[in-house]
């Protein structure tokens, strides 16, 4: 479908990299090694196997596309129909999001009746679903009533989870922007690879 990437010629075997690496709590002897007795070469092997990871989950041309057209899709959907407007955060619009990765989603409407706001977008969410002639296939549509209220749902086959006047979301959005935007990315895919 366009989210993963094929090798591009660095051999990860010809690194000679331990096949599973000790964790602190397998291993009695295992240790952090002191940075600065690492030898050059090893960490330009580490930044090869740095790059090759970053260069295979970064998003694809392919995928940004569909992430987009699931996005203005639902974005069409909601405001047409409901008069919401729907803001991506998150991964997707720092093009940080792993192949697997959802689309989060903010609604912003009548202030202090997310309960509300989350009832008619499941309710035009799940109508979307018995639609026959929808423009794109949703399943699977959720109501999440948490502290945090959440429409979850599939949008061609992607994950969508859509929260209700979430500012917080938004701020996260700008924040690394404005600042050094490709170190952000790369440090975001490595964080994410590492403890997704």
């Amino acid at each position: 479908m366009g989210d993963l990437r094929e090798p591009n010629g660095v051999v990860v075997e010809d690194l000679q990299l331990p096949s599973q690496s000790p964790s602190p709590s397998s291993s009695s002897s295992w240790s952090c090694p002191d940075p600065f007795g690492v030898r050059a070469e090893k960490w330009a092997q580490a930044e090869l196997v740095t790059q090759e990871i970053i260069w295979r989950v970064q998003p694809t041309v392919a995928s940004e596309e569909r992430r987009r057209e699931v996005i203005d899709y639902v974005q069409r959907l909601l405001r047409t129909r409901l008069g919401y407007e729907v803001f991506p955060f998150g991964s997707v619009p720092l093009k940080t999001f792993l192949p697997d990765g959802d689309i989060d989603l903010t609604v912003f409407g009548d202030f202090n009746v997310e309960e509300v706001l989350a009832e008619k977008v499941y309710t035009e969410l799940e109508a979307e679903e018995r639609n026959s002639d929808a423009e794109c296939i949703v399943k699977d549509v959720q109501y999440i009533g948490a502290e945090v209220k959440l429409v979850k749902c599939l949008v061609q086959n992607i994950v969508v989870d859509i929260s209700f006047n979430q500012i917080g979301g938004l701020c996260t959005f700008v924040f690394p922007r404005a600042g050094r935007p490709l170190y952000w990315q790369k440090s975001s895919l490595q964080a994410q690879y590492n403890f997704d």
